[in-house]
């Protein structure tokens, strides 16, 4: 075990980080698969409290995968952990201290990992606490360097890239969109369409430090020109285009969780809130979508691509009013998520994925949020603070722990740019 202090580089929205508890609106104690680690389960097994004891025995279900995933909890039949009490507070941190947790439990939403020689403390958008800090703080994104005990991160469990695993572009590349990012006299849409063209550009010559440097460079000039706003002018808006990526996008978010989840259906209106916001927008398009699933109390339904994109357009173009006032009101909120995103997920490398990979799938959601965010803005008639945390918590709660939602993106990008290698870039345009 390493007992070294290092510095670790960490954001305002994680050294500001608080668990509020049972007064958090969508408690993380529910569907997730959660693994438990071999000392805490052999612990728990034989600990003094008779309760927590037979509660570890029933509920424990022996893995042996590996020493951080020993067992896993297995969820009731309501989606939440049996270790709950009546009031949504965990028993054994109640009865036994929050030493006696898991290791995932004790350590969620942190999420540390490795830059290289550096290390960066984050945190995971699926917490609503977190999706409040990271959106509404103007701060949130403002880093200090905190000393820490590197295994007291995680308990050692520190993702992301080693110094032998790092690619040598990655920093430069990254810190280029960290500067466009930060150019406040770009508006967000002009500053993607620049972070993804050069992107683009630079994918074939990740291997060539110096041609990724001098195109940074020739980039930089040309955002101060203005060529590179004139690009972006020139971009067609695609309606039908949006719709189609919408549409399918939608299917697989509602559906891939109850593919693989023993959820009884008439208890998932409980927690999730994504199919909430997602209904929103449905029972805004108010027509005969298809059904993804049906129960004895609900029928949830779907975006279906084959229809016409008229409806889904009225809709955004209806709520823009409502959703510009909102983003006008705190605007740091999409360029929080941009930096947060750059930050946080080292532009998806640690995930086998191309830094151009990583900016489609970004740009798809962006679509898939604010298409939500329109539905919701219709049906309310307003934008609220508490409608923002809540679709954005519920939507990366499902990306968190689905890999296959990505690799779908992945697939569904590759699909389109079948008509156009730059098709993604039409979806900036409203």
């Amino acid at each position: 075990m390493h007992k070294n202090k290092i510095n670790v580089m960490t954001p305002k929205f994680a050294s500001d980080f608080t668990c509020v508890g049972n007064d958090c609106e969508a408690h993380c104690c529910s569907v997730w698969d959660v693994p438990v680690d071999k000392k805490t389960y052999k612990a728990l097994k034989k600990i003094g409290d008779i309760d927590i004891r037979q509660l570890a025995s029933s509920n424990f279900k022996l893995t042996r995968a590996s020493e951080n995933e020993y067992a896993q909890i297995k969820m009731s039949t309501n989606g939440d952990c049996p270790m709950l009490d009546e009031e949504n507070l965990c028993n054994i941190h109640k009865k036994c201290g929050p030493k006696s947790l898991p290791h995932t439990c004790q350590d969620y939403p942190r999420t540390p990992r490795w830059f290289g020689n550096q290390a960066e403390m984050s945190m995971a958008l699926s917490c609503p606490e977190v999706s409040k800090n990271v959106l509404y703080d103007p701060e949130a994104m403002m880093i200090t360097s905190i000393e820490q005990y590197e295994h007291q991160l995680n308990h050692g469990n520190i993702a992301g890239l080693k110094p032998t695993e790092f690619p040598g572009y990655l920093a430069l590349i990254r810190d280029f969109c960290f500067s466009v990012a930060l150019n406040y006299e770009l508006n967000f849409e002009q500053k993607l369409f620049i972070i993804g063209l050069y992107l683009k550009q630079s994918d074939p010559h990740l291997n060539n430090l110096q041609r990724l440097s001098q195109l940074a460079d020739s980039f930089n000039s040309m955002i101060d020109d203005g060529t590179l706003l004139i690009h972006y002018e020139t971009l067609p808006s695609t309606p039908s285009i949006k719709w189609n990526f919408f549409a399918t996008q939608d299917f697989h978010l509602v559906t891939h969780q109850y593919q693989s989840q023993n959820v009884s259906f008439s208890s998932i209106r409980k927690f999730d809130a994504f199919i909430e916001c997602q209904q929103m927008l449905m029972n805004s398009l108010n027509t005969n979508q298809d059904t993804a699933t049906r129960g004895r109390e609900n029928t949830f339904t779907v975006a279906n691509p084959d229809h016409a994109h008229f409806k889904y357009t009225e809709i955004q173009n209806s709520s823009e009013k409502y959703i510009n006032e909102h983003f006008n009101q705190h605007p740091q909120i999409l360029i929080n998520f941009l930096l947060y995103s750059l930050y946080n997920d080292q532009l998806m490398v640690p995930l086998g994925k191309r830094p151009s990979e990583y900016f489609k799938i970004f740009i798809l959601d962006i679509l898939m949020l604010k298409s939500y965010l329109s539905g919701i803005a219709f049906q309310q008639k307003e934008l609220t603070k508490e409608w923002v945390i809540k679709l954005f918590h519920s939507y990366f709660r499902r990306r968190q722990h689905n890999i296959g939602l990505i690799n779908q993106m992945d697939a569904n990008i590759k699909k389109a740019e079948a008509q156009s290698e730059y098709i993604i870039f039409s979806l900036l345009k409203d």
